[in-house]
């Protein structure tokens, strides 16, 4: 009887280093996010999508009425593709933030969504350090009215965007190197 159960021992030892060794080839692993680490994220990314998506809409807003406020005013608003761009990386960043507990969840390609949301963040953050190294921090206020933009309320926005943004970007590399350890 003894003989019998180390025969079984054995083929249960050698069964369960089997399949840990094949999950690991096929990448299937048991691994996931944390509840709280799981919410988190998906609350970073929802915030990031929506403040995104507020400041692309105020954007468009302020683009739709400028020939009314310039008559009213005699300023002159001018359209800002690189801010423009810069709202449009961060929305889609959050976005894909937001996805991407969804997806390691469900066993999904997470990578991709935390790769991309990376690449996104980055492209804000390098477009607004460019615009920071060329037209100073109120580089805001100078694409969009001129001469006229060239103040600390301004300089203020865009300490704002680039702050949140580098957070951002900080927050998506700490996931992304997580990911790429497990």
């Amino acid at each position: 009887m003894g003989q019998e159960n180390y025969g079984t021992n054995i083929q249960r030892e050698h069964h369960s280093r089997h399949s840990a060794q094949s999950s690991r080839i096929f990448g299937k692993r048991e691994s996931k996010l944390p509840k709280w680490e799981f919410y988190f994220v998906i609350l970073v990314g929802f915030i990031t999508f929506v403040f995104g998506f507020i400041s692309t809409a105020v954007y468009f807003a302020v683009m739709y009425i400028s020939p009314i406020v310039s008559n009213l005013t005699g300023f002159t608003f001018l359209e800002s593709r690189f801010l423009l761009f810069t709202l449009a990386m961060l929305t889609l960043s959050g976005f894909l933030l937001a996805v991407y507990p969804y997806s390691k969840a469900v066993d999904g390609n997470s990578s991709l969504f935390i790769i991309l949301s990376f690449i996104a963040s980055g492209i804000a953050l390098g477009v607004q350090v460019y615009k920071l190294a060329f037209n100073g921090p109120t580089w805001i206020g100078l694409d969009l009215l001129g001469e006229h933009g060239n103040t600390v309320e301004m300089m203020y926005l865009g300490a704002v965007y680039f702050v949140y943004n580098l957070i951002l970007f900080v927050l998506i590399y700490t996931i992304m190197k997580k990911e790429f350890e497990e």
